[in-house]
């Protein structure tokens, strides 16, 4: 039922109503056909409370500024009630507005009272005179770079004074201290987005609180947030130059200072143009992306010390913005960064810059110190000589990288290019051996390859031999039929008999996937054996007791054939 001033007793509470009689109702005012606001005092504190009453007497919205001002409170009860006793003006009224404490305290107090009370203020708080230094003098006032410096530095002094470890308050205190006192730099600089000196007045603003980051310990990132605060608000005014000129110099500052003079790149401006990049237009970003790849190619990104941030922000940008094929060659390894280096080596194969990606991963393979780490070089050396049909250097990439990759299609190119049977015959045992010993460490690749090249050589009899429990059922499934041709009782017995693996998981076989191959199994199964020879020969392995568990697909093929345990 909604509240009304007929029935809004019997829908409070008792205790609602009870509570809000001790509350004084002040000022109650009409502003307008029945929308009512009042002062409501509890106690010591006072609360702005509002009613508009439709013309049936019912409460349409209620507001009031206390904790609980989002349901029916009891200030509001106490001005309802007050409303329904009649005790409200006749008239409408422009509401008065609350006045605090202070404010009626400084009303009151004297003009020489007052400023003796500022003086004193002012010499107990170094912020405070800063602030009121710049506010009252700020005006109308040219600054000077030196002057910027002195300025934010000294909001350093008040506020931090000489520590180095600063608490998230002094770092709140600070920031809204420098929100202040920067302002005006701020916006002249906005006013004037292609003249140097506003700008140069700008980046002694960054350049200051950076510095002073560096300086202290602090665990909070407000001062960063804060530069790039300060940054974001120029990505309009500079979108919105119209000549290109004028574009192109005040662009032209930030590209200018990203090198900071010594060793090392100003992040926050390279991120800025980053970010402006991409509210640019097709032209413009273009032109962006060159000066920085430009830039870039003048640098020295191996000796500065965020440089490989640096390598990866100019490459990200060349390569998002389809300039590759004419910077892609700039760029140089990252040491131990592989996804890094086989992104560039990549790049320089597909435009052709195929003597530097050769140079590039041969160096990062002379680096490496564990072997696991030169496949993916090893991979592109061979892309690069396949591409080149260079077969001697193929050759000899192949053979390093096999025992990595186990991959069928090079293992044949290795051994066609073999000279002499007896070589080819120590290479062929050499590399199965290795094979089925990885075999066992559950590596698929290697399974894979030890049944490919049975089948190559058409030893089906050797491939029913190999299947074990690191076998998966896909794998036996691929090479069923001629296999079954081969020895149909003795590839059942394999299948019935083989265990299961207990080491599934920590390599790349995995059981669940391996179940969806079960009934494409099984099916193959039914061409070449009876349901009833399958049947019995279950039943028979159940019976002999064996001492280990039967594996899952026999355990399916129990369910398809009903003859689990009810």
């Amino acid at each position: 039922m909604e509240i009304s001033l007929k029935h809004f007793k019997t829908i409070l509470s008792k205790e609602l109503l009870k509570q809000s009689e001790k509350n004084k109702v002040r000022e109650c005012d009409e502003t307008e056909k029945g929308h009512f606001v009042s002062y409501v005092d509890e106690g010591d504190e006072s609360f702005d409370v509002s009613l508009t009453i439709s013309s049936d007497g019912e409460v349409t919205e209620h507001t009031c500024d206390c904790k609980n001002g989002n349901i029916f409170c009891i200030h509001k009860a106490s001005l309802l009630t007050h409303i329904s006793t009649g005790k409200k003006l006749k008239h409408f009224i422009k509401p008065k507005k609350k006045i605090s404490e202070s404010e009626t305290l400084l009303e009151e107090t004297g003009l020489t009272e007052l400023k003796e009370w500022v003086r004193d203020l002012l010499a107990k708080n170094k912020d405070i005179e800063l602030a009121f230094i710049h506010y009252f003098s700020a005006k109308n006032h040219e600054y000077t770079t030196e002057e910027v410096v002195k300025l934010t530095t000294e909001a350093i002094k008040a506020i931090v004074k000489n520590k180095k470890n600063i608490d998230p308050t002094q770092s709140k205190k600070l920031i809204e201290l420098w929100t202040e006192i920067h302002a005006p730099v701020v916006q002249n600089y906005l006013a004037n987005i292609a003249d140097e000196n506003s700008f140069l007045n700008f980046h002694a603003v960054t350049e200051t609180c950076c510095l002073f980051q560096l300086k202290i310990n602090i665990n909070s990132n407000k001062i960063p947030k804060y530069i790039e605060g300060l940054l974001q608000q120029s990505v309009e005014y500079l979108n919105n130059i119209y000549a290109e000129e004028t574009w192109a110099t005040a662009t032209g500052y930030y590209i200018k200072y990203i090198p900071d003079g010594f060793d090392k790149i100003r992040m926050h401006y390279l991120l800025h143009l980053k970010n402006l990049v991409s509210f640019s237009n097709e032209e413009r970003r273009k032109k962006l992306v060159e000066l920085l790849a430009v830039q870039y190619k003048k640098s020295n990104a191996d000796n500065i010390l965020n440089g490989a941030q640096y390598t990866k922000i100019i490459f990200e940008l060349v390569q998002e913005y389809k300039l590759s094929s004419e910077y892609c060659h700039l760029f140089q390894p990252i040491r131990y960064d592989n996804d890094f280096n086989t992104k560039l080596i990549r790049l320089l194969i597909q435009f052709n810059h195929i003597d530097l990606a050769e140079k590039y991963s041969r160096q990062q393979i002379a680096q490496n110190f564990r072997e696991e780490y030169n496949i993916p070089y090893l991979r592109l050396l061979k892309e690069i000589y396949s591409r080149q049909k260079d077969e001697p250097k193929l050759a000899n990439v192949l053979v390093e990288l096999f025992p990595h990759t186990y991959d069928f299609d090079d293992f044949i190119h290795i051994y066609t290019k073999m000279q002499g049977d007896e070589e080819k015959k120590k290479w062929r045992t050499k590399i199965l051996s290795k094979a089925r010993n990885a075999s066992r460490n559950n590596i698929i690749e290697a399974t894979e390859f030890c049944f490919k090249l049975l089948a190559y050589e058409k030893k089906y009899m050797k491939m029913i031999e190999y299947i074990d429990e690191y076998t998966p059922h896909r794998i036996i499934l691929q090479h069923f039929e001629q296999m079954v041709l081969s020895d149909k009782a003795r590839l059942l017995k394999a299948i019935i008999e083989k265990r299961e693996s207990y080491y599934w998981g920590i390599g790349k076989n995995d059981p669940e996937d391996d179940k969806n191959y079960f009934p494409a199994f099984f099916a193959a199964m039914l061409k070449h054996y009876t349901a009833v020879y399958l049947k019995a020969v279950i039943k028979n392995t159940v019976n002999t007791k064996l001492h280990y568990s039967l594996n899952k697909f026999v355990i399916y093929m129990k369910r398809e054939f009903g003859l689990e345990e009810k």
